[in-house]
């Protein structure tokens, strides 16, 4: 009786653990309604900032041998040609030299007409600084400090705009034989 009770125990545990598995089979196997959709072709381009000027590599000012009450004007055509939105500011730096900065009165305005090292036709449309040429660098030395409002927009027709620059040579006699060399830039950066 024991080995008859073992054998159905057995056949009965085979059966179960037949079930069982069909059951997975069948669970896993069984057939379903799919559906999918996409969304291909994402693409990205990053816009840009663009600044050129008509100087072709040459200094504004070479001026040698400057007497008291000179006034040397330039003019510099600043164009922003970038695709997106931006402000540009202008800011300095001195040099070099034997501190001459501190007797040449400088005044920089930006506006229309003209062209590098050409004046002709320009009229003024924002005052930017007036004082020294030293001054200039102490006032504006970066972006973060730098004058203008100029606010070109992006992706249109380039853009551009004129500066002037002009230095004179204070009457005062502590400026002879001195020496100053200055950098400016103009700087875009996107809005």
């Amino acid at each position: 009786m024991a080995n008859t009770r073992t054998r159905a125990t057995h056949v009965i545990a085979a059966l179960l653990s037949l079930l069982l598995i069909s059951f997975m089979v069948l669970r896993v196997s069984s057939a379903a309604f799919t559906a999918t959709t996409d969304n291909t072709g994402n693409a990205w381009s990053s816009g840009s900032v663009i600044l050129e000027d008509d100087d072709s590599g040459t200094a504004m000012f070479n001026v040698t041998n400057m007497k008291p009450g000179q006034t040397e004007t330039r003019c510099i055509k600043v164009t922003y040609k970038g695709s997106l939105d931006a402000s540009v500011k202008l800011y300095g730096a001195i040099t070099g030299g034997t501190g001459l900065g501190t007797y040449l009165n400088v005044t920089i305005d930006r506006g229309t007409g003209g062209s590098f090292g050409n004046c002709s036709g320009y009229a003024q449309v924002e005052a930017l600084y007036t004082g020294t040429l030293a001054g200039f660098p102490t006032a504006h030395s970066s972006f973060g400090t730098g004058a203008g409002t100029w606010a070109p927009v992006g992706g249109g027709p380039d853009d551009d705009m004129t500066y002037r620059v002009q230095v004179t040579l204070q009457d005062n006699n502590a400026a002879q034989a001195k020496t100053a060399t200055a950098s400016f830039t103009w700087e875009a950066q996107n809005t």
